[in-house]
């Protein structure tokens, strides 16, 4: 499954664009990682790419097995193929982890149909990578901040989609846990499901490779990560003097502010 964005650009009063004429495509396995001030436009972005929001121009539609379904025409069975990793995540019922967890297989099940003893061992399995086993009993809204993320972003792997957006999934996560998603990224792309990540942490983006798309003056420049995140772009849309500076022992760059 490919995602192609053409020419899309976003305005919330008609007049003001947050951004303009944005393209790019993703490509299965492919992981694309966004940067870019607060405010810059990156989860109105992801919003658009699941088809909540109606961009002003252009087309975002993804392209598998010889159709084409449009992110806003064809709702239903675009999404179907699509996990969604919000920033916040709130619930008024007070679901197991487990249970909440689970729940991520509903685009599988018919209707009235309860999970299975497979959904159940799938589920048990992605805690256990995302090392969240041991509170698979506590209730979703007794949970910290980062737990309360890696159970959402462990929702969004068991529906198995071909593509995940994930809009900072490693807000809210201590260090281990930040590097065990950044880690389970990695395992997704191997696996040859895309991801679509926005981060403040240019390391990660580093780190991931692949494609990195930055915001800056209203545009989105898409590129490799070696040739898109430079000294001069961090400093631009952070205001902060930042170095790049080559690590032999993890063998890339990594980012240090000034």
């Amino acid at each position: 499954m490919k995602l192609t964005v053409e020419n899309v650009s976003y305005t919330y009063d008609g007049s003001y664009y947050l951004w303009e004429h944005v393209s790019f495509a993703v490509n299965p396995g492919e992981i694309f990682s966004l940067l870019g001030s607060n405010g810059c436009g990156k989860s109105t972005l992801l919003r658009c790419l699941i088809g909540v929001l109606a961009p002003k121009t252009g087309r975002i539609y993804i392209e598998d097995a010889g159709r084409i379904l449009d992110a806003r025409k064809d709702a239903e069975e675009y999404t179907r193929k699509i996990g969604y990793v919000p920033q916040m995540q709130n619930t008024a019922y007070s679901f197991t982890v487990r249970d909440y967890i689970v729940m991520g297989r509903a685009p599988h099940l018919g209707m009235f149909r309860k999970p299975s003893a497979n959904d159940y061992a799938l589920c048990d399995e992605v805690m256990n990578e995302m090392g969240i086993y041991d509170i698979r009993n506590h209730s979703f809204n007794t949970l910290s901040g980062g737990q309360q993320r890696q159970a959402v972003i462990a929702r969004a792997i068991i529906q198995q989609p071909e593509m995940i957006i994930m809009d900072e999934p490693t807000n809210h996560l201590d260090y281990g846990n930040q590097y065990r998603v950044v880690k389970m990224i990695e395992k997704l792309s191997e696996k040859g499901i895309a991801v679509i990540l926005t981060t403040h942490m240019p390391d990660h983006a580093i780190y991931l490779g692949s494609k990195v798309g930055v915001f800056c003056d209203h545009r989105l420049v898409v590129g490799k990560a070696d040739d898109v995140i430079t000294e001069e772009v961090l400093e631009k849309i952070y205001h902060v003097k930042v170095h790049l500076v080559y690590e032999p022992l993890v063998g890339r760059n990594i980012c240090i502010a000034e």
